[in-house]
């Protein structure tokens, strides 16, 4: 039985010795690094979507107290407005970092690749990117 299991995923050449009929360890190892190069820019995504729903929540919450309270900022000069800004633009510079961090390696792993990468990855952090400036434009130009 387990010559039979062996014979399933080897080839027998005529000198004896068997060949691999599946991808080899050099394709293996490029794979397993582009996919973790995957699941790091999707924790980055994800990252930057929560900055950005964590300040339009704390705005709100801020903007709700200084209502109630009739005070007009935090410390006299930090406005709910400001903080949201702030996180807006702590998940937009952490995200542009982390898709220059995404060319730079997955063009080191293309040098040893026969073939282009596919990243839906990208796609998405491309998304989030646009939707994040889109917010950040409309929070300073309101």
């Amino acid at each position: 039985d387990s010559i039979d299991a062996d014979a399933t995923s080897t080839e027998q050449l005529s000198n004896g010795k068997k060949k691999d009929k599946g991808p080899g360890k050099k394709e293996l190892s490029l794979e397993r690094a582009r996919l973790a190069q995957e699941r790091t820019l999707l924790a980055w995504v994800r990252t930057a979507t929560t900055l950005m729903t964590f300040g339009f929540a704390l705005f709100k919450f801020l903007e709700a107290q200084v209502e109630q309270t009739h005070r007009s900022a935090l410390l006299g000069f930090i406005t709910p407005r400001i903080i949201c800004i702030i996180m807006l633009l702590t998940g937009l510079i952490g995200l542009v970092l982390a898709i220059i961090r995404n060319f730079k390696i997955m063009g080191r792993l293309e040098e040893f690749s026969n073939k282009k990468f596919f990243s839906a990855a990208l796609i998405q952090a491309y998304v989030v990117l646009m939707l994040i400036t889109l917010l950040l434009c409309a929070a300073l130009f309101r």
